[in-house]
């Protein structure tokens, strides 16, 4: 389940509180919501997929390629971030 998921279920049994306005803290440092356009996506995607289950180097440096090729305005962490976790990327206009 999503941090949105529990979210959305949480705002629909209850009123706004204080677990819903954590939850959301907890969304926005652990699974922050990373904006690319599709171009970008395609190629984290194509990295992505080559590198699956690869903890090597080799797997690194189809990473660090990706982050290279990407030129994001993000750091690497956040993009290891939506790297391990691609429901986190909002694709956005170029």
């Amino acid at each position: 389940m999503t941090f949105d998921e529990v979210l959305d279920e949480m705002n629909a049994n209850q009123e706004p509180s204080e677990s819903i306005r954590f939850m959301e803290r907890l969304r926005d440092t652990y699974a922050p919501t990373v904006e690319m356009t599709k171009k970008q996506y395609e190629i984290l995607a194509s990295s992505r997929n080559n590198a699956v289950n690869r903890v090597d180097k080799v797997g690194l440096l189809e990473f660090m390629s990706a982050y290279a090729l990407l030129d994001l305005e993000i750091d690497h962490l956040r993009l290891m971030q939506a790297w391990l976790h691609p429901e986190t990327i909002k694709i956005v206009d170029e």
